[in-house]
């Protein structure tokens, strides 16, 4: 009995830390290379469902979703959901997100 607990909490802590942390803008190309947020992947919300499961194939990692103003992100949330997908974070408007940006000019 107590051996079987061990290995729940164990499979539980592993799965936790195989989960990994991503930002997702899900704006048009163009947008994205003007600006976004330092290590974001770009996946425009129109190819949303062919794309992401070849850029995020763990279901359990957690996406945090943005845009210009948060309605495409919102849209996004839903479409990941409907997926399968367990932790996705609308975090809206970029202009709203206090972490480093970058663009193709490297600023």
């Amino acid at each position: 009995m107590l051996r079987s607990c061990l290995m729940t909490i164990m499979l539980m802590f592993s799965a936790s830390v195989l989960a990994a942390e991503h930002w997702v803008d899900v704006r048009i190309a163009e947008q994205y290379q003007a600006e976004h947020i330092k290590g974001a992947i770009n996946v425009p919300l129109r190819q949303l469902k062919e794309q992401i499961t070849s850029q995020i194939n763990n279901k359990d990692d957690t996406l945090h979703l943005y845009c210009n103003s948060g309605r495409q992100s919102a849209m996004a949330k839903q479409i990941l959901q409907e997926m399968g997908y367990t932790q996705v974070l609308d975090e809206g408007g970029i202009s709203g997100i206090d972490l480093p940006k970058e663009s193709q000019h490297g600023s």
